[in-house]
């Protein structure tokens, strides 16, 4: 699972990229088609997200975190590929290191606090397999 997410985010983030580097010539010229690009490559990005929360566990899924703060959705799904990046990012999130951050809602707290427990875990442990192993990933 964890290849075909990290295949697959890679995939879309490098689509992204292409889009944008053709986007730019562009913009001077036909500012119109550029812009139909732009839209097209934000939401594959906003799919590759949507794949992301997909793929994670039901009891895992940020979903408030989604709906309230969808660009921090969108970081962390970006960088989930690589655990120590996301780790990077979920710390960041969740310990507030220039002070004065108003800092998130509590339920916002604990969905960031239980993907940082599922990455770590994610990551040390050796994948399983079969049904079982099938059945605890979707219930998380």
């Amino acid at each position: 699972l964890g290849h075909d997410l990290h295949d697959g985010i890679i995939q879309s983030l490098y689509a992204a990229g292409l889009t944008l580097e053709s986007t730019r010539a562009l913009l001077a010229s036909n500012p119109a088609e550029a812009d139909r690009r732009l839209e097209q490559c934000r939401d594959a990005l906003n799919g590759t997200t949507r794949t992301w929360l997909r793929r994670l566990p039901a009891r895992r899924r940020p979903l408030r975190l989604c709906e309230r703060f969808p660009r921090v959705a969108n970081r962390i799904a970006w960088c989930w590929a690589d655990a120590r990046l996301a780790e990077q990012v979920l710390d960041d999130l969740l310990v507030d290191r220039r002070g004065g951050r108003q800092g998130f809602p509590p339920a916002i707290v604990a969905e960031l606090r239980r993907l940082r427990e599922f990455n770590d875990r994610q990551r040390q442990e050796p994948p399983e397999q079969g049904f079982w192993a099938a059945l605890r990933h979707t219930l998380g």
